[in-house]
């Protein structure tokens, strides 16, 4: 029998079980990236899941079951692959709602002075184009009025 047709125990052709795993791996990787992404956009926590990035979070993402990476295709490759990923996110984030939620609370904090310098900076900025505006007005009447002057001698 050739291997692309061979059938598995569960009576799945080779090629459709590569195919399944092949899209299974992309939708984890896709989900890996997504919660990077996320964490990124979000100051460094992860703003589902009260905060923790967990297999079952990951699997839930990619619309991958949990059980299919206890499977033989998966135990000893991606599940090891994903373990050793979550161990570096995690390192990285905080694990309990109340160390979340000083996080979060910092982050706004820090927010809240970046916010009042920007309100300072943009009323320095109205305050120049204000000065400009004016400066512009001045001119164009001085300008029509050495116009004017040219135009009678």
């Amino acid at each position: 029998m050739d291997t692309l047709t061979e059938i598995n125990p569960h009576g799945v052709p080779a090629e459709k079980q590569n195919a399944r795993t092949e899209a299974a791996l992309g939708r984890l990787r896709q989900a890996m990236r997504a919660i990077e992404t996320d964490i990124s956009a979000h100051h460094g926590i992860y703003p589902l899941n009260f905060g923790r990035v967990t297999q079952s979070e990951l699997c839930r993402r990619a619309d991958v079951k949990k059980a299919t990476l206890q499977n033989p295709v998966h135990k000893d490759t991606t599940r090891v692959e994903i373990m050793a990923w979550l161990d570096a996110l995690n390192a990285e984030l905080t694990q309990t709602r109340a160390g979340t939620r000083d996080r979060v609370t910092a982050v706004a904090d820090t927010l809240s002075a970046d916010l009042a310098l920007l309100t300072q900076a943009k009323q320095a900025l109205e305050s120049r184009l204000e000065a400009a505006e004016a400066l512009i007005k001045q001119l164009k009447q001085e300008n029509a009025s050495l116009k004017s002057r040219l135009d009678i001698a």
